[in-house]
């Protein structure tokens, strides 16, 4: 019972983040999850609750939605994840969480210069499938995702609503990674994300209800933020495990 509690206190507050942009919520649950269960459990829950707020997220956003650029996203992420699953078989895990956050510093960088992303089918797919390598890699599509959408120029309403939806594709299809090479679903784990969903719906709202007091040059703040933390965090324990 006091792991249910943690779990969504932990659920709550990812949510909030996870309403104000649209993405962060794995980034601020799985650490959090990962001190009551083992890692791999907290991903499954994670990814269960995604693509469980997917409904919500429909209904909410489908106007804001750009559905052109989130087909071509999620298609390059179907052809992006297998190899990065392989890779994933290949490469010793922190030389991936280096390589992982070499490769979201470089997408900061040119976001800080104003590098701007074409429309197109080329960039939508290319972004796509450098998402799914990195989804394949270590269930983290967020970064070239969110580069995309903000080195487009979108506005924020229909970046965070077109992200919320493409993550919750990407969750799927990471679950679905996760099934085939471990077979770690379990009612357990189905428990705790039904326990845990009140909780990330609120949150969710919650962080809703700051987004809308935001300014298109705060959400880009808040987003690249995000980046940069989730790049250092990958990045230190990555280097600590080859140091």
């Amino acid at each position: 019972m006091d792991h249910i509690f943690i779990l969504s206190a932990a659920t709550l507050a990812a949510g909030f983040l996870r309403g104000v942009t649209g993405f962060g919520f794995g980034l601020a649950a799985v650490p959090l999850f990962s001190l009551v269960v083992p890692p791999l459990h907290a991903v499954i829950v994670i990814e269960i609750l995604q693509i469980a707020a997917a409904p919500f997220d429909i209904y909410q956003h489908h106007r804001r939605i750009d559905r052109k650029a989130v087909g071509l996203l999620c298609l390059g992420t179907l052809i992006g994840a297998p190899a990065g699953a392989l890779l994933a078989t290949q490469l010793p895990p922190d030389v991936m969480r280096v390589a992982i956050a070499a490769l979201v510093f470089v997408g900061l960088f040119a976001l800080l210069a104003k590098v701007a992303i074409p429309d197109g089918r080329g960039p939508a797919l290319g972004t796509g499938c450098a998402a799914g390598l990195l989804a394949g890699l270590a269930a983290m599509p967020g970064p070239p995702a969110v580069a995309y959408f903000l080195g487009r120029g979108a506005d924020k309403a229909t970046s965070r609503a077109s992200l919320l939806i493409y993550f919750s594709f990407a969750a799927a299809l990471a679950l679905l990674f996760i099934e085939l090479g471990s077979d770690a679903i379990s009612v357990d784990l189905l428990y705790i994300a039904a326990a845990s969903y009140p909780a990330l719906l609120i949150g969710t709202y919650a962080g809703s209800l700051l987004f809308k007091r935001l300014g298109d040059g705060h959400y880009r703040m808040a987003a690249l933020g995000i980046m940069l933390i989730s790049a250092l965090l990958t990045g230190i324990k990555g280097l600590n495990g080859l140091l």
